[in-house]
Parts: structure tokens; C-alpha cells; sequence
């Protein structure tokens, strides 16, 4: 136990620091960044081998009768609230482009939707790095949407990502050049550079389309949407988008890096039971 505590340990802050390398923020970005969890993680374990090294008994003996079943009771309960929430998050309504082979094998109402209505693209922002460049999980959203605008071309893209705390670079703006670099006409792509969660791109990108395209509200929510982002992501953003009363959203899922992955779905479970959170004190969001 103590040699495992002691490899599991070293192996969580390594991965802490291979993701910091893999996306490089401002120095104050990476000491509040959420994968530094695993680095915490780590270290505890770290601790929890030394000190069994130190004493030649482990931590956990020590601790009373009571509270280790409180420690246990309080650890099945975390982890079923999780697994519940995990399998929610690895259901969402997906679109999948990749079933068609060609833009002629594409159903138009399957992958439209359109039935003479605009189909709005949701392009979600993921993150920036310090020097301005898209993560690769961020790009695959990026070529995802190009692939659909490309089948759509009645479709408007919203892309939406504002400047992140301790960052010096809106996402959205990038979002656009790398749309238009593959091929899609700057004048089907919005800019929304200010949101900084989910909640706000759909709140902001909705406002965005109404007052550069003349329509309302209410038409955009009755409309066909398309929100693009990593797939562990779009079942949250899908039930918030129903909940502001988006009427037909559908999730475009993109995959993730595989080193990514502990950490994405680690997160999406805390935002998602976060989310569940708010719904059920405070009853928002409330609809747009």
C-alpha cells in the first residue's frame, strides 16, 4: 500500500504538469487552474507513504472507529452522486457528421433540421492558451463546425468565448480565424468575445443574433441550434439551452485527447452536480 500510495502520488503531479504543458497559461491561470486537483491529490498521497515510512503504521489507522465509517459513509455517497452524473453526461442528443460519407449522402432534414427555418451554430469556446493559440481539443470544435457549415450553408455560426481569467486573449476572434482559414466566409461567423461560462455564451450569442441579424429572441429559441463542443461537454450544455428555452438543440460532439480525459470528465462531473446544484436552490437559469 505504502510503495502504491507513494507511485499513484508522483504519477497524479506529473500528469498535473504534462496538462500545463500542454496548454501553457499566465502564471496566476495555472496556480487557480482545475487540474491542479490531481497535483493536490498527489501530494496527499505523497504524504499519506511518508508518513506510514516515518511511523511504520498508516495514517488511516490511526483515525477512530466512528470517523472512518463518516469517511466512508460521506465516500460512497460522493461516488454514487458521481457515477449518476457521469452517465447523464455520456448521454446527450449528438448529431454525427461522420455517418455520411460524402455531402450527398446527407439527409437534409437530418442533418439540417432546416423545414425553412435558419439553423444557428453554436461554436463554444474551450479555452486559449497565454500565447494565443487554441488547444487541440478547442481546434477539433473548430473543424467540426467548419465540416457542417460547409454541408449547411444556410447555416450562421456564433462563436463565443471571451478573455478567461488571468489570460490576456479573447477566445472567440481566434475561434473565427480558424473557421474562415478552413474555408468558411467571414460574413456567416458572429463574434461574441464576451462570455466567460455556458451560460453566457447562449445568453450573449442569442443577443448577438438578434441585433446583427434583426431577429428576435423568440425566433432563435424556436429555431434549430447547433451547439458545438467536446462531447463530455454537451449534455450540460444542452440542458442548459432547453432550460433558457431553446426549443430543438442538438449537440455536435467532438472528441477528446485521450491524456485529457481524466481530467475533462473529473471536471464535467463536479460542473454538472454544480449545475444540478443551482436548478434545485435557485430554480436558474431561468428561461431568456
Amino acid at each position: 500500500m505504502l510503495v502504491l500510495e507513494f507511485i499513484l502520488g508522483n504519477l497524479f503531479i506529473v500528469y498535473t504538469v504534462v496538462l500545463h504543458i500542454l496548454s501553457p497559461g499566465t502564471i496566476l491561470d495555472i496556480l487557480t487552474s482545475f487540474c491542479n486537483i490531481w497535483a493536490v491529490a498527489g501530494i496527499f498521497l505523497i504524504w499519506l507513504s511518508i508518513y506510514h515510512l516515518k511511523h511504520g503504521y498508516s495514517f488511516w489507522s490511526r483515525i477512530q472507529k466512528k470517523w472512518k465509517k463518516v469517511i466512508l459513509i460521506f465516500a460512497g455517497v460522493c461516488g454514487v452522486v458521481a457515477v449518476v452524473n457521469l452517465v447523464l453526461i455520456l448521454t446527450p442528443r449528438v448529431l454525427r457528421l461522420e455517418d455520411f460519407s460524402s455531402e450527398e449522402e446527407v439527409p437534409e432534414k437530418e442533418v439540417c433540421f432546416s423545414d425553412g427555418n435558419k439553423v444557428y451554430v453554436f461554436l463554444l469556446g474551450g479555452g486559449i492558451d497565454k500565447n494565443g493559440k487554441l488547444p487541440k481539443p478547442v481546434m477539433w470544435r473548430v473543424k467540426k463546425s467548419a465540416e457542417y457549415l460547409k454541408m449547411n450553408s444556410e447555416a450562421v455560426c456564433v462563436v463565443t468565448g471571451g478573455t478567461l481569467k488571468w489570460l490576456p486573449y479573447p477566445e472567440a476572434p481566434e475561434l473565427k480565424r480558424q473557421l474562415v482559414k478552413m474555408g468558411i466566409a467571414p460574413e456567416r461567423i458572429l463574434v461574441e468575445d464576451q462570455a466567460k461560462d455556458t451560460i453566457q455564451n447562449l445568453q450573449l450569442g442569442t443577443k448577438l443574433l438578434e441585433s446583427e441579424l434583426g431577429v428576435s429572441s423568440e425566433e432563435v429559441l424556436s429555431s434549430p441550434v447547433i451547439l458545438v463542443s467536446s462531447r463530455y461537454h454537451l449534455r450540460r450544455a444542452e440542458r442548459l439551452a432547453r432550460r433558457m428555452g431553446f426549443e430543438n438543440v442538438t449537440g455536435l460532439g467532438c472528441r477528446t485527447p485521450v491524456f485529457h480525459l481524466l481530467m475533462a470528465y473529473l471536471r464535467e462531473i463536479c460542473a454538472y452536480v454544480k449545475l444540478n446544484a443551482r436548478i434545485l436552490l435557485t430554480g436558474k437559469p431561468a428561461k431568456l
